[in-house]
């Protein structure tokens, strides 16, 4: 499935949605493949700043999902697959709990993305938490959240 044909569904779902809300963690669980493109999807319609909460929502439940199952954990295959800027790729990383970068090895599955800086940003939640942590340069900047998570 390509990108446009997610385009009501995610334009359902962050307008937070219940049945859009279904959807995706419905193929969260089941359809894992369909994942990178739903993404990339969701980064294209999303509200300015709220790329976070695809790591929320989406990554950590791939990941709960896989510990549930007994299985390996997807969740940073899924979102290399996807194909992001870099940006889009450390926005979406900024949202879920630092032990589940560490699970996932960020620091050496992503060693040529990002500098020590920014992965040290990343996984300090508390020098970042309830503010915007974007790239600036090799570094990053803390800005206001957006409004959408206020809405």
């Amino acid at each position: 499935m390509n990108v446009d044909e997610f385009s009501e569904l995610t334009a359902a779902w962050w307008l937070r949605d219940f049945d859009a809300a279904d959807e995706v963690d419905r193929i969260t669980r089941e359809q894992k493949e369909r994942l990178p493109s739903l993404i990339r999807a969701l980064v294209e319609s999303a509200p300015d700043g709220a790329l976070s909460y695809i790591g929320v929502t989406i990554l950590e439940d791939l990941a709960d999902f896989a510990v549930q199952e007994g299985g390996d954990d997807p969740s940073l295959g899924v979102l290399i697959a996807a194909k992001l800027t870099l940006a889009d790729t450390f926005e979406i990383l900024s949202g879920p709990y630092p032990h589940y970068l560490q699970r996932w090895g960020i620091r050496e599955h992503l060693a040529k993305m990002f500098s020590v800086a920014q992965f040290d940003a990343l996984e300090d939640w508390e020098g970042r938490r309830d503010q915007r942590l974007i790239l600036d340069g090799d570094g990053v900047r803390l800005v206001q959240p957006s409004t959408w998570f206020g809405s």
